[in-house]
């Protein structure tokens, strides 16, 4: 009977029966097996089964089992890998009246095998053991009341399971899922990895793992029931790379729920969700179950939860990119928690949530606290940000948002509008900030404005409305209590009104500013703008200035205010090119000047009355005609700057008369002045180059040009001409001074000039063909050479100067004289007449040192060389003293030269002269006459203005016989023809006004005796007599 209603083969190995009126009918089978269905697995084997029938049933033709034990029995239970139950049959097979009643089933050690080929590639076997389980019904007819205890095999994992409760079995003529179940179920320590297989297909779990505990009670059928209970998990781990980015390992994991069903209602409540230390409870109910077209309505609520822990359980992959990206890259961190979340509506309604009509489906509520959001990299962040998220009728809503933007506190309303309808997404926002210096700093730039100072509130207000592709915003910055400067440029006191609006339109690929206008009274500055995100130029700009006071202006602008601005501005430009680039930018326009006036430091007097325009074109900047008065001065000019990147400025500038005092140069003359000043110079790559610069000054004019190389330790190189040039101008320019102090001039600055001029006049002397080549160094001046023509001569000269801080400079110098006529060099010296003709050449090297001309005199030493030639001496006081001692006509026919009238011819005068302390002295002074020959030896003092010397004469003529028989002693040599040798005298005194007498030979000494025989080529051998003097005793 049970093969037929099992439709399978069962037999035994060993059947006994016993029969007594007391215990009734039992049987004991050994060895029972009951087949599969293909008659040959084994399907149901029991060690051995005990059978207690009622004997009064059998009466009725009824089977009735009061006692069933079936002592270790083994059930086999497969699913192949078409996902069928080999008891597929059983559980679909229509039940049937039966005959065969059973009171009560007792199982002793029995087991369960389930082989499921379905799950996995290699299947899943999961055993249960050590199976204890009683069923009974107290009473025919009732319900049979059941508890189990067995033990799960999960591989190598043994779990713990009970089950207690009812079972009502459904009538014969129902199936058997109409069979009521009242369960209590208890599952400890289920290893979560063995049933892995069964979601790795389905939800592409690569892994699980986690001990389960599951306690819960269940009442009712599939159809109609409730059920309430718990499920924890310790030790999770879920790796799911379709979705989490990391495996998620949760230490803990618990679900508190209730769920019920009844005719087309389900019903979930979960109370509880725990995942370590994140809560959160939710609510579930499904309407019209049975149909299509169900009706949900789903609750849920969180605890407060760090995003920064929360984050692994984010599932990112399946999140769109976009918005996984923004999240992962902007949204820091933050304590979130959902304090309403509500999904209501139909299935059709959830699945097309975009349509119009479905706005009201999703609703959500959140609350955020400690938020951290990084607009960009190099962005302060917005951090501390708390208030309430919304979605309501598809608008997204931020409310009540505030927080720091890096240290800057602002509030923030905010929403999105409804997704699902037509056109793009509406994004509104109005935002409010009180900027703080380091967030002023950063929009304006850091490494450009590190010096910066900002202070006290202000106020930003941000108003944004439009789709990603046109938002666009009202910006108004109240500044009026705020101070910010820049130093030496801007300077903006508390309490100053100044605000600043700007009206921009953010695109997909550019910002721009339709206008903006700065207000900083004087200063109002408008204007619009452009900037590209991408392309070669990224901005456009155009600003404009309504006519600015200077004077008001400057107490802004510590650079003007040092300046003592007055008169007009006014700015009207455009530009092109990249800000990170300054000087890229592409400008047109003009800036105009209206009679300004400005004290510059380097002036002691204003300038006044500047007016002129400022041009720009493209890279270029260039100036109309400027004209100002600086003092009594007026001054016109031009500039102009050729490539911003590579600059090459290039600047103009004349005035018929520049006053030497409007410079602020003073000199001993009250009214020094320039006359017919014109400059023409470039400024490129940090040299200076002056083509021109031409200037009158007195009798002299100037015209120069040269360079300038390296400011920092000036490399200065010029080459000066002039058509006149002379002293008292050079003398005036020299003497000019300022009174000015500037500590910050550069050091080490070298010059090599090159002086030209045609006509030069010093101290009422004529030089021509100028030509100077000099050198200066610090603490030196070299002068390389050095050339003119001065009376019917030439000059030569070179030497260096060793210049010191106090003045003491040391010179030192070589020169060189020919032709000198000294007709013309008497005739400058106011000598009167003339006392001396001839052509006149010197050379030689002097030094000298001091601060003054007389300590120059004083100092002065050195040797020369001279020589004079083919001239006549005149009133010479020396030479008439000399000639009056040798007033001896009566005795001789020797003729005298008469100084008065005619003078003494000299075909030449030599010397060799050495110069110390303004000494001049010579040991080789000599003079050739026609008459006679005059050498000297001795010095002259320059201070004293006396002279002490020995002068020998020597005459070139023949006495008469008669003298040559008269004797000269003492101071007169013959020679043994009776020529006179020589005669000596000694000179002293004033210069003007000397001491002359003769001195016998006897008193010369042998050096200069010496001196004298090779100037007067003298005999060896004297013929000397010391009779008395004859002439003039």
């Amino acid at each position: 009977m049970i093969g037929k209603e099992l439709n399978r083969t069962v037999h035994y190995d060993e059947g006994r029966g016993s029969l007594s009126l007391r215990k009734g009918l039992m049987f004991t089978f050994t060895g029972i097996v009951i087949k599969e269905k293909d008659g040959v697995a084994d399907f149901v084997h029991i060690r051995s089964a005990f059978l207690h029938l009622n004997i009064l049933p059998l009466l009725k033709n009824q089977i009735s089992l009061r006692e069933v034990t079936l002592d270790r029995p083994v059930f086999s239970l497969k699913r192949d890998r078409t996902g069928e139950l080999n008891i597929a049959d059983l559980l679909a097979k229509p039940r049937k009246e039966t005959s065969l009643k059973v009171r009560n089933i007792t199982i002793e050690k029995g087991s369960v095998i389930f082989e499921d080929q379905a799950a996995g590639n290699e299947g899943i076997t999961t055993r249960l053991d050590d199976l204890d389980c009683t069923v009974d019904s107290p009473l025919w007819g009732s319900p049979f009341q059941y508890q189990m205890n067995a033990t799960v095999i999960e591989d190598r994992n043994q779990a713990a399971l009970s089950l207690k409760g009812t079972f009502d079995p459904a009538p014969p003529d129902k199936p058997v899922w109409a069979s009521t179940l009242n369960a209590s179920i208890r599952l400890t320590g289920s290893d979560l990895q063995h049933y892995a297989p069964y979601l790795k297909n389905k939800a592409s779990i690569e892994r699980l793992g986690g001990l389960l505990d599951v306690d819960t009670n269940f009442s009712g059928t599939p159809a109609n029931f409730s059920s309430k209970g718990s499920v924890a998990v310790k030790s999770a781990l879920l790796d799911c790379s379709r979705a989490f980015s990391n495996p998620l390992t949760p230490q803990t994991v618990r679900l508190d729920y209730a769920l019920s069903r009844n005719t087309g209602n389900l019903s979930l409540d979960v109370s509880r969700l725990a995942i370590d230390r994140f809560e959160a409870g939710g609510r579930l109910n499904i309407e019209d179950l049975d149909k299509e077209d169900f009706f949900l309505t789903a609750t849920a609520t969180t605890s407060a939860f760090s995003l920064k822990e929360m984050r692994p359980f984010i599932p990112w992959k399946i999140i769109p990119k976009t918005v996984g990206d923004f999240i992962a890259a902007h949204i820091r961190d933050g304590n979130f928690r959902l304090s309403e979340g509500t999904l209501k509506g139909r299935k059709s309604q959830i699945a097309h949530i975009d349509s119009p009509e479905n706005a009201g489906v999703l609703s959500l509520r959140a609350d955020v606290s400690e938020g951290v959001f990084s607009a960009q990299q190099t962005a302060p962040d917005f951090h501390d940000i708390r208030g309430t998220l919304e979605l309501q009728n598809r608008l997204f809503r931020l409310r009540g948002m505030k927080g720091l933007f890096g240290q800057s506190p602002f509030s923030l309303e905010g929403s999105i509008s409804d997704f699902a309808r037509p056109g793009p997404v509406e994004y509104t926002a109005d935002m409010t900030v009180q900027p703080t210096r380091e967030e002023v700093v950063w929009l304006l730039g850091k490494d450009r404005f590190r010096n910066f100072s900002f202070n006290g509130p202000s106020t930003l207000d941000l108003s944004g409305k439009g789709t990603a592709s046109d938002f666009r915003v009202h910006a108004n910055w109240d500044l009026t209590k705020a101070s910010y400067a820049f130093p030496d440029i801007l300077e903006k006191p508390a309490s100053k009104t100044n605000n600043l609006t700007a009206e921009m339109i953010v695109h997909a690929e550019t910002l721009t500013f339709s206008s903006f206008r700065c207000d900083l009274p004087p200063v109002k500055i408008s204007g619009s703008a452009t900037y590209n995100f991408s392309g070669e130029i990224p901005l456009s700009l155009h600003a404009e200035s309504k006519t600015m006071n200077l004077r008001k202006a400057a107490a802004l602008f510590p650079v003007l205010r040092n300046m003592n601005p007055s008169g007009t501005a006014s700015l009207n430009v455009s530009g092109k090119g990249d800000l990170l680039h300054p000087a890229s930018l592409q400008w047109t326009g003009n800036a105009s000047l209206s009679n300004v006036s400005l004290t510059v430091p380097a002036l002691d007097k204003p300038v006044n009355g500047l007016t002129g325009q400022i041009c720009f074109r493209g890279d270029k900047m260039e100036t109309g005609p400027l004209k100002a008065k600086i003092g009594e001065s007026d001054i016109q000019g031009k500039f102009s700057v050729d490539d911003f990147r590579k600059p090459v400025v290039m600047v103009h500038f004349s005035a018929d008369r520049l006053h030497a005092q409007d410079l602020g140069w003073t000199s001993p003359k009250d009214d020094a002045s320039f006359s017919v000043v014109s400059a023409e110079a470039v400024w490129k790559s940090g040299d200076l180059q002056v083509s021109r610069l031409s200037f009158g000054l007195g009798k002299t004019f100037f015209n120069a040009s040269g360079r300038i190389r390296d400011f920092a330790a000036p490399k200065i190189t010029a080459e000066i001409t002039s058509p006149r040039i002379h002293s008292d101008d050079i003398a005036l320019l020299a003497s000019l001074k300022t009174s000015k102090k500037d500590d910050s001039a550069p050091s080490g600055a070298t010059v090599d000039a090159t002086v030209r001029a045609d006509a030069a006049f010093l101290e009422g002397v004529e030089f021509s063909a100028l030509q100077a080549v000099l050198n200066y160094t610090p603490g030196k001046l070299n002068v390389q050479s050095l050339e003119a023509d001065v009376f019917d001569g030439h000059i030569r000269a070179k030497g260096k100067a060793t210049l010191r801080p106090d003045g003491r400079n040391r010179y030192e110098a070589n020169l060189a004289a020919d032709g000198i006529s000294l007709a013309k060099l008497q005739s400058v010296m106011n000598i009167g007449d003339r006392p001396i003709t001839g052509s006149l050449s010197v050379s030689g090297d002097l030094t000298a040192s001091g601060s003054q001309f007389a300590d120059l005199k004083k100092t002065a030493a050195g040797a020369l060389q001279i020589r004079a030639e083919k001239g006549v001496l005149k009133k010479f006081p020396v030479l008439s003293k000399i000639f009056s001692l040798l007033n001896v006509s009566q005795l001789f026919r020797l003729k005298l030269p008469d100084m008065a009238k005619d003078g003494m011819p000299y075909s030449a005068i030599t010397a060799h002269a050495s110069v110390q302390n303004g000494v001049f002295s010579s040991k080789d002074f000599f003079i050739a006459g026609d008459a006679m020959e005059i050498s000297a030896a001795g010095s002259v003092d320059a201070f004293r203005k006396e002279v002490d010397c020995i002068a020998g004469i020597h005459p070139l003529q023949t006495l008469d016989l008669i003298v040559s028989k008269m004797p000269v002693v003492g101071w007169l040599i013959l020679d043994k023809n009776g020529n006179v040798l020589t005669i000596y005298v000694k000179i002293n005194g004033d210069w003007k006004d000397p001491n002359v007498k003769p001195m016998p030979v006897r008193s010369i000494g042998k050096e200069t005796l010496g001196v004298f025989r090779r100037l007067f080529q003298l005999p060896e051998k004297l013929i000397t007599d010391t009779g008395e003097v004859i002439l003039g005793n």
